[in-house]
């Protein structure tokens, strides 16, 4: 019985002709579909093997390597942050201070931006509203919805909602379009000390705030929910602490997720992401920032803003998900430093909620920046009388990660099956690089004109272009059959892929 297993394994890794063949699909080929795919992680990427199963084959093999990653690895690139700010404290209703806390979105033809105002900092926010139709101008309109110093002239949509974000729910009816979390403190001598709450809107200004808590949880930082349309959930993250006391705040700073059937109503959270040993002893996880990757499968990321104590500093990591439950974070490093000493951005960054394409092939989101550090939010450090403000981080399409070969490398996926015509990639090269691609079988094999030596390669920055073998892109012939994908990279950044 062990020889036909040891002999099964190895006719399934394809090291040797001399054992039985194994069947034609051992366990499932993962679906790409035609679903956009992105490397945030090494999940769909053959792990290989460097050494045969057993010496009989190791001698047979002549000890090669069986479909081994080498020269590769992911890369965590940074965005650009713009020279300019997008938003500033410059109306009555912005108050001294504009939040860290906001929400971008592109909705309707134009592009629709939530923040907090704050009139002072030992009053409640208000959430107001700016919008723009091409990213980089914004306007304030006069909305005339909420009195504000005995005027209705300001741009308020939503009176008291401390870290707010908004979204769009598409299983809702139109009178709750949109939706809103936030929180408030919970009634004198309730505990924990401050709930959650929601709201409802049909167009993202004109609210109505639910009565009741949606969780009695102390979320004390901008809290997300989205719906999710393959859970058929509400799905909401959410500050947590490790350990927590019974009044709800505790020792770090966590972040934690909770599904539920409705909006109004959610389930105590559970622990999906904490300091890691080697963050250090003085770390917590201030906010999470939490979003979709535009447009592909099984691909969730978060922008998570890390305070350490004993700094005071704030700045932006990355994290990412495939299911958005167990998480990762592909590097130490910040995202988004701190400025250097001088640059005026030496104490805090936070990356709002909303990654939304601004010019072909370019992505953004709202960041907040200052020179003051998280202990130094008052009005004695303010300079002029006003603090805050809002600024556009840019990267290009799914440019938050990389497959990067910096001189040479190559990986094959693990068995999958495609749905489409041709296959298509985003990626950049160096002058002298190139990416090249093949279709083989299951054991490595190449298939019939779809060998590496048969493909043109694609050079430079391109964005959705097929790949050709000797002038052909047509792979329709191969939809719904199990394959493998051969990535060659010379100098290159591969950031995604889809068939279509």
């Amino acid at each position: 019985m062990f020889v036909k297993q040891l002999a099964f394994l190895a006719a399934a890794r394809g090291l040797s002709a001399s054992v039985p063949s194994a069947p034609s699909r051992v366990g499932v080929p993962i679906q790409f579909g035609s679903d956009k795919q992105v490397f945030c992680d090494w999940w769909f990427i053959e792990a290989g093997h460097g050494l045969a199963f057993t010496p009989r084959e190791q001698k047979e093999s002549g000890y090669r390597p069986f479909l081994m990653p080498r020269g590769v690895r992911l890369r965590v690139i940074p965005p650009i942050i713009q020279p300019d700010p997008i938003i500033l404290p410059v109306n009555p209703a912005d108050g001294i201070f504009i939040g860290v806390y906001s929400t971008l979105m592109r909705d309707g033809g134009k592009y629709r931006l939530w923040y907090e105002g704050w009139e002072d900092l030992e009053k409640p926010n208000n959430i107001c509203y700016a919008e723009s139709e091409e990213g980089r101008q914004w306007r304030k309109p006069e909305l005339g919805l909420n009195e504000f110093h005995g005027s209705k002239r300001n741009n308020i949509v939503y009176l008291g909602g401390h870290g707010a974000t908004i979204f769009l729910d598409p299983s809702a009816p139109e009178n709750e379009r949109y939706k809103l979390l936030h929180i408030m403190d919970a009634p004198k001598g309730e505990q924990p000390a401050s709930w959650v709450f929601g709201a409802v809107s049909p167009d993202g200004l004109r609210w109505k705030r639910l009565e009741q808590p949606v969780l009695k949880h102390v979320s004390d930082t901008q809290s997300v929910v989205v719906y999710d349309a393959d859970r058929g959930k509400y799905v909401a993250y959410v500050r947590g602490w490790e350990p927590e006391s019974l009044i709800g705040y505790g020792g770090r700073r966590v972040v934690k997720r909770t599904e539920s059937d409705s909006f109004r109503s959610f389930p105590r959270p559970d622990i999906v992401l904490a300091p890691e040993s080697s963050d250090g002893p003085d770390v917590d996880i201030y906010t999470n920032a939490y979003q979709r990757w535009r447009g592909a499968a099984r691909s969730h990321l978060m922008l998570p803003a890390f305070y350490h104590r004993a700094t005071d500093i704030v700045d932006v990591h990355l994290a990412v998900s495939r299911d958005g439950v167990r998480w990762s974070r592909p590097s130490p490093n910040p995202l988004i430093p701190v400025g250097p000493q001088g640059s005026g951005f030496e104490g805090s960054v936070y990356a709002g909620v909303g990654t939304v394409p601004s010019r072909p092939g370019e992505w953004m989101f709202p960041v907040s920046r200052s020179a003051l550090t998280h202990n130094m939010i008052y009005t004695e450090y303010f300079k002029n009388g006003r603090e805050g403000g809002l600024w556009l981080a840019t990267l290009r399409e799914d440019g938050f990660m990389a497959l990067e070969a910096e001189a040479e490398g190559e990986c094959w996926t693990q068995e999958a099956v495609f749905q489409g015509s041709q296959l298509s990639v985003n990626c950049w090269s160096k002058l002298g690089g190139r990416l090249r691609v093949e279709l083989a079988a299951r054991d490595g094999k190449p298939l019939p004109g779809y060998a590496l030596e048969d493909c043109d390669g694609i050079e430079g920055d391109v964005l959705w272009q097929p790949i050709r073998w000797k002038g052909n892109t047509d792979v329709s012939s191969l939809a719904g059959k199990p394959l493998r994908i051969r990535f060659h990279l010379t100098r290159c950044r591969l950031h995604a892929f889809r068939f279509s």
